[in-house]
């Protein structure tokens, strides 16, 4: 059920942002989730640099970036494919700054990976393909950047965070919207309330219900037994964009996809083993 979630915020992201825009869609996203998590938001002593932090690489950061991408891509499957290489970027990063030790399975795993999405890149999918797959990279490599800062985050809970991160991600997404996009209140008035489902679904079932029951899991499981399993995202992903938005799987993508995906699951439960600091996702 929460890859489930996960996978259909991918159709409400690429829908959400040909409605509302890239950024406006972030902005009211977040809108939405601080409005229902405000309940938890609470001063952190000693914590907030970080926290802050945290939510600029993932707020400002990675969202903008992946729902971008997703709005230019030709291909959603290539996009949610390439969403997958916060695995490997979090694990090479912990091998620079936090002395993780990679053997030779991982490091192979690691390159099968970024081969993937490399092999991903060739699919003939128009211009605008290779832009989107690269800001889907950088946007993985942002979260996997809040992963290891959140390394130095201890006692507080997933809720508190959102909470914070919804804070930082409305006031810099919304800034940023007025800048790029310049939407005027006629424009943001004429956009039926229906449609405002996208945004609220990317609230709600990706963060509070996907990530929500992602703790309650593993305040109850072992980490190895949960970790591997957030992969089926991506299966969840590209099956709703095959039916819901008549997306194409191409050869290439399905060979670049098995590639990335069977790396990626390689990755996850050898980090899972180790308990190592990258052994899941940050919040989405």
């Amino acid at each position: 059920m929460i890859n489930a979630a996960w996978g259909l915020n991918f159709i409400a992201g690429k829908i959400g942002t040909g409605v509302f825009g890239p950024l406006l869609f972030c902005t009211v996203r977040f809108a939405i989730a601080l409005v229902i998590l405000l309940p938890f938001l609470r001063w952190i002593p000693g914590q907030m640099r970080n926290v802050m932090l945290v939510g600029l690489c993932l707020g400002a950061g990675h969202y903008t970036l992946m729902f971008y991408g997703l709005h230019i891509a030709g291909s959603l499957s290539s996009v949610a494919i390439a969403a997958q290489l916060t695995v490997p970027f979090s694990t090479i990063l912990a091998v620079l700054f936090l002395q993780e030790r990679v053997a030779l399975m991982r490091a192979l795993a690691i390159a099968m990976s970024f081969g993937g999405v490399a092999v991903i890149g060739f699919a003939p999918m128009g211009p605008e393909h290779i832009e989107a797959l690269i800001l889907v990279t950088l946007a993985s490599l942002a979260m996997a950047v809040a992963a290891i800062l959140m390394r130095r985050i201890s006692g507080v809970g997933v809720f508190v965070l959102q909470a914070w991160i919804a804070v930082i991600a409305t006031l810099v997404l919304g800034a940023a919207t007025l800048i790029v996009e310049s939407p005027t209140v006629a424009q943001i008035a004429s956009i039926p309330w229906r449609d405002y489902w996208s945004p609220l679904y990317s609230a709600v079932g990706a963060t509070i219900f996907g990530h929500g029951y992602l703790y309650f899991l593993l305040q109850r499981y072992p980490v190895t037994s949960v970790a591997p399993l957030t992969s089926l995202a991506t299966l969840f992903a590209i099956g709703f964009g095959v039916w819901l938005l008549d997306d194409q799987l191409t050869p290439r993508i399905m060979l670049g996809g098995t590639l990335t995906l069977l790396g990626v699951t390689i990755i996850a439960v050898r980090n899972a083993r180790r308990a190592t600091p990258i052994s899941l996702r940050v919040p989405r």
